[in-house]
């Protein structure tokens, strides 16, 4: 494709070089030959530092907001956004593949993860060939690979929906977060169907209010095609503006209120879920009572996809747990839970089920990230009062912050003893230690993440390993 083909297309003016596009780029350094590089600003980086480079490593065409001075030979293309021309860029260079394949996206504070991840093992159990790509990495037979936002950058996913293509893969289930919706990067994807799982307060240090927070869940849905499905769960209070502004076929599902897909809950035991829906007894391995949510939305895909509701009680019986997600493990009739649980919502869910489970004394691990929302510091804090608990508080991904300032956030509305371990090795092993028979310990907040954020580097460190290491000296 011409460079000026791609412009034009995208509605930009021509350059005065009409070069072969080989390759789009946002990152300098995978420049090649014939690139276009376009210049987004990160958090705290000006990416115009980045335009020699890019050049030098063969970039012949710069997009960008804004420019001082002109290298010979280079087209420089100013633009409004530069989020938003890079995806309509390379809607374009990667030939709309998202309409080609079948791309179910599923969006929600709580939850992405597990839904998307049990729609993904579903399709391919019965020979529909799927990927997935989320928090826990991308996905198809045969491949496996990390990345480390929910929702990758553009190209990425423009990358995998054509090897999605080249490989025969029809369906692509797809974790959608709201910073990805305001940074543009699902912008001019096609959707099949979307899902919304639930929402609740989260990302407000990024989106500032509510409203702002859900307008950027909300526009997905808006945007759908007539002909596309919106899965909704009506017995969440976002669902009313959801179904009122979504255009597309709606399913809905629930466990309060009467949808196409309404579950009952049945037993809740260490050993997993089950619930009725459409008359089926359904059983999981899954454990936790939010879990039937997660399973009820995929249910729904059976109506929209022509697929036998008794094939997922099939796949459902005997699928497991989702890593990093109320992962379980028991020694010595004790027992832990490792949960992702973030968010003040996540958190007292959580905290909940153990309560239900727990026959002996319940311990919880837990901490707050930094350079997050400081105010859910102070809610998690404030639900730690109500639970009749062992509590060690510790760190979990300080980022930029102190540690120690995020502990005493916590604290500020605390008005019951706990323990206050910084380091979250020992915070561990000492709720181990402490673990009598038919105990539980709840490990929260980083599930199966390998690493911990300090100061922008990624230590090696991972809850599973140190849980595991323990049991296995004791």
């Amino acid at each position: 494709m011409k460079v000026n083909t791609l412009l034009q297309n995208a509605g930009l003016p021509k350059g005065k070089i009409n070069h072969d596009v080989y390759k789009l780029c946002q990152d300098s350094r995978q420049c090649i030959e014939n690139s276009v590089f376009v210049a987004i600003d990160g958090n705290h980086v000006n990416a115009k530092i980045f335009i020699q480079d890019a050049i030098h490593n063969g970039a012949k065409t710069i997009i960008v907001d804004s420019y001082e001075e002109k290298q010979e030979g280079i087209n420089y293309i100013m633009v409004e956004d530069t989020r938003k021309v890079l995806s309509l860029l390379a809607k374009i260079f990667y030939k709309d593949v998202s309409k080609k394949i079948c791309l179910i996206g599923v969006i929600g504070t709580n939850g992405k993860t597990t839904t998307s991840s049990i729609g993904y093992s579903f399709f391919n159990s019965i020979q529909r060939r799927s990927m997935l790509i989320g928090s826990n990495g991308v996905f198809f037979t045969g491949y496996e690979a990390r990345i480390y936002n929910t929702t990758p950058d553009i190209l990425t996913i423009y990358q995998y929906l054509s090897l999605a293509k080249r490989k025969h893969i029809s369906y692509v289930f797809m974790e959608i977060s709201s910073i990805a919706v305001d940074q543009y990067r699902v912008y001019g994807l096609t959707f099949h169907t979307l899902i919304f799982t639930n929402f609740s307060q989260d990302h407000l240090d990024y989106h500032k209010t509510m409203e702002k927070y859900l307008y950027c869940k909300l526009i997905p849905f808006i945007k759908l095609k007539r002909n596309a499905y919106a899965v909704l769960n009506m017995d969440d209070k976002a669902y009313k503006t959801i179904s009122k502004y979504c255009d597309a076929k709606i399913v809905t599902y629930g466990c309060v209120n009467k949808g196409d897909f309404l579950a009952t809950l049945n037993t809740i035991t260490e050993q997993g879920i089950s619930f009725y829906a459409r008359d089926i007894l359904f059983q999981s391995k899954l454990l936790g009572e939010f879990n039937v949510y997660n399973a009820l939305a995929i249910l729904s895909l059976c109506d929209i996809f022509k697929i036998p509701v008794e094939s997922f009680k099939e796949f459902l019986s005997h699928f497991e747990s989702v890593s990093g997600r109320m992962n379980h493990i028991s020694f010595q009739n004790k027992h832990i839970i490792i949960d992702y649980a973030h968010t003040y919502q996540a958190t007292k869910r959580v905290i909940e089920e153990g309560l239900k489970l727990c026959k002996g004394k319940l311990h919880i691990v837990l901490g707050c990230g930094g350079n997050r929302e400081k105010e859910k510091r102070f809610m998690i804090g404030s639900l730690l009062n109500e639970i009749s608990a062992q509590i060690i508080l510790t760190t979990d991904n300080p980022r930029f912050e102190d540690p120690n300032a995020i502990l005493q956030d916590i604290q500020a509305n605390l008005t019951k003893e706990v323990l206050v371990i910084p380091d979250r090795r020992k915070a561990i092993e000492v709720a181990l230690k402490n673990l009598s028979t038919n105990d539980y310990l709840l490990v929260l907040g980083k599930g199966c993440e390998n690493y911990m954020d300090i100061r922008g580097v990624k230590y090696p460190y991972s809850d599973m390993e140190v849980i595991h290491d323990w049991i296995q000296l004791h």
